[in-house]
């Protein structure tokens, strides 16, 4: 390991909200994060960061590497944010954590909830697929709601597909991929008749007629041909 000691005097810019305690830094060997995703202000920072401890420590890293590697894992914004602190605003890790969380909590994008996936609902002519995946994409939002919670909000959430609806309340699903298992199969099984109903009504279609004699051009063309001449 290598280690590099700051003093209040002579840090860097970007480490005088640390203490002088905070800025002696014994930096593992070529200590870098791999596959680390900068903190943009839209995930939970308390799950952020929690990501990034355990980032820091599989590096040997310790709570110093984890201060003054900090700035560098921040967008632009959370730079500000900690740029624009007083110094000495951190003697610990564990108090630049609180205050990264208090500040960046609340304008977060928050978990869904219940109703949020209840609101969820089919729109008319709108493909099954898209209401399947609008409402899964919602369902992975909402980090605590129950099996017969999501089932019953899905199912609420079908008005234009009463077949898939009637077959749901009939025999009701008792896990949400038992659900979405239930769903795909039917809408395979639709997608499959309307391919069919529109092989049939190809197979149907009348003789094509001949517009400039309005009638039905069903004429041999062999025998045409032999006619002309």
């Amino acid at each position: 390991m290598r280690r590099i000691e700051y003093d209040a005097a002579h840090g860097p810019p970007s480490l005088r909200q640390f203490s002088s305690h905070l800025r002696q830094v014994i930096w593992p060997r070529n200590f870098k994060l791999e596959k680390l995703k900068k903190y943009d202000g839209k995930e939970n920072p308390e799950n952020w960061v929690t990501l990034y401890e355990i980032t820091v420590r599989s590096a040997a890293g310790d709570e110093h590497v984890m201060a003054n590697y900090f700035l560098v894992i921040l967008d632009q914004a959370s730079h500000q944010w900690l740029l624009g602190l007083p110094e000495d605003s951190f003697d610990s890790w564990e108090e630049l954590r609180q205050a990264f969380i208090d500040n960046f909590i609340s304008i977060c994008e928050q978990p869904g909830n219940k109703y949020d996936l209840e609101r969820i609902r089919d729109r008319k002519n709108e493909p099954l697929r898209d209401y399947i995946r609008r409402f899964s994409d919602m369902r992975l939002k909402i980090p605590k709601i129950s099996h017969d919670e999501a089932i019953l909000a899905f199912i609420k959430g079908l008005r234009f597909h009463e077949a898939l609806r009637s077959k749901l309340l009939r025999k009701r699903p008792t896990t949400v991929a038992e659900l979405l298992a239930t769903a795909k199969n039917y809408t395979d099984a639709d997608d499959a008749e309307k391919l069919i109903r529109k092989d049939v009504r190809g197979a149907e279609q009348p003789p094509r007629r001949d517009d400039s004699r309005g009638c039905f051009d069903n004429r041999n063309p062999r025998h045409n041909d032999n006619r002309d001449h």
